[in-house]
């Protein structure tokens, strides 16, 4: 007996061909890697400007020299990160990507109150570049951050 053979067209996946569908999901695709790409640096820094907010917050539990709290907080955040500066005349150099200074810092100790509160409040802009668009575009990064820094009472010492 001879095999059936059909007259009719065989289906596009079964062609080989590629439907807008599909297209459709690799544009998403290829889009969303490139915007990870971009912006995860911006994120991951601001991440690590937070936390290290938060370790001299702890500090200042047992530190009260709120003036050099703040200028070592602003030099470890200036180190975290830099990026490379074009100048006009084409020479190229490295920046903090968070370039903090201490009159850039709100630092409220307030020890009237029972437990004492510290705020550590700033704003920061980085500039975002974005690859293959030789296109720029401005990102302003909030920090505000309240915590209770009074020493803790773990009871009598042993």
């Amino acid at each position: 007996m001879a095999p059936h053979t059909s007259n009719h067209r065989p289906r596009r996946y079964e062609r080989g061909g590629v439907s807008w569908v599909t297209l459709l999901l690799l544009a998403t695709l290829a889009g969303s890697v490139y915007l990870v790409i971009t912006w995860a640096p911006v994120y991951v820094v601001h991440y690590e400007v937070k936390q290290t907010v938060r370790d001299f917050m702890n500090q200042a539990i047992k530190n009260s020299d709120d003036a050099v709290l703040i200028e070592k907080l602003c030099e470890k955040v200036r180190s975290l990160d830099s990026t490379t500066v074009v100048f006009e005349d084409g020479r190229t150099e490295k920046a903090p990507s968070v370039n903090l200074t201490p009159s850039d810092v709100t630092w409220e100790r307030d020890s009237s109150v029972t437990p004492p509160t510290l705020r550590v409040a700033f704003q920061y802009t980085r500039e975002v570049h974005y690859p293959y668009l030789e296109k720029a575009s401005e990102w302003v990064g909030t920090v505000d951050l309240f915590k209770e820094i009074g020493v803790p009472d773990w009871g009598p010492s042993r």
